[in-house]
């Protein structure tokens, strides 16, 4: 990744693309953590990328290049979240069968989206986008010790939302309330 990066910093067009497509989900899935309409998902991922291509001769380390994307995209959901203070969607329901979320099951992303911004935001980074806590820690502007309780909080609270989805499925099959 970091060849590609060098190239697209002098200018390659093609190698950028090429960066985005390779990044394409994990983007998705970590503006997905903060914001729940799909518009504002897609609106954000793609405010990220443009940035991301204007600002690419300011990366100084190529290795990071994921860390740098993310903290760009999670900059760009923010700014959207603050532009739409005081509105209310009228649905806040993920979509079901997007083809983005096919290597992530639906009831796996419910009961993401039954956590608190904080915990679904380190858990998809970490589990999902296979972000390290050391890189997840300077993206989130927070110490190493605190992402890795914010794991071990969302790990907690994923468990109980994810096996309570569980358990209501198989009192609805028995017909038991």
């Amino acid at each position: 990744m970091e060849r590609l990066v060098r190239r697209a910093q002098r200018g390659d067009k093609s190698a950028f693309m090429d960066l985005i497509e390779e990044n394409q989900l994990a983007l998705y899935r970590a503006a997905k953590a903060i914001l729940h309409r799909e518009e504002d998902v897609e609106d954000a991922v793609q405010e990220a990328i443009c940035k991301a291509f204007y600002k690419l001769s300011d990366l100084r380390q190529p290795k990071y290049f994921k860390t740098w994307l993310t903290r760009i995209l999670i900059n760009c959901c923010y700014d959207l979240l603050r532009q739409q203070k005081g509105l209310v969607p009228l649905e806040v329901v993920p979509e079901e069968g997007r083809a983005d979320e096919r290597e992530t099951s639906l009831d796996v992303q419910q009961a993401l989206n039954d956590l608190g911004e904080n915990d679904r935001l380190v858990l998809t980074l970490y589990y999902l986008n296979d972000i390290s806590v050391k890189d997840i820690a300077g993206t989130l502007g927070i110490s190493e010790g605190a992402v890795k309780q914010r794991l071990v909080h969302g790990r907690q609270k994923f468990r109980q939302a994810y096996e309570g989805r569980e358990q209501g499925k198989v009192v609805a099959r028995h017909g038991k309330k």
